[in-house]
């Protein structure tokens, strides 16, 4: 155990330093601020692209959220990872707005 630990101390540290940072971000609740900063995103997109750009407002979300985090926590976050949570937002938001609860709702009505 020893021995690993010597031969992998450089992934071990890295590891570790990846985890500490993601629970600074759960205490600080800064994924809190990354979230309302999209929903910022989504409504000035809406606001700013016509109705049939729906591929241009979503790829104007995702850059520009993923630029506006700083430069250490681009190191660690992926730009797919990004849009997948813009993504899960955008679902979120729109099943809210159609009834006002998060109930799944748009999806069950689409499969009828």
């Amino acid at each position: 155990m020893l021995e690993f630990i010597i031969q992998n101390w450089l992934g071990i540290l890295i590891g570790l330093a990846v985890l500490s940072y993601l629970l600074y971000l759960s205490i600080t609740k800064q994924w809190t601020k990354v979230r309302e900063f999209a929903y910022e995103m989504m409504l000035l997109a809406e606001r700013t692209f016509s109705d049939k750009d729906g591929k241009l407002k979503f790829n104007f979300v995702v850059t520009f959220v993923y630029q506006s985090l700083p430069p250490l926590r681009r190191a660690f976050i992926k730009e797919e990872n990004i849009r997948r949570l813009i993504q899960a937002l955008y679902d979120q938001a729109k099943d809210f707005l159609d009834d006002g609860r998060i109930n799944n709702s748009m999806y069950n009505e689409n499969s009828k």
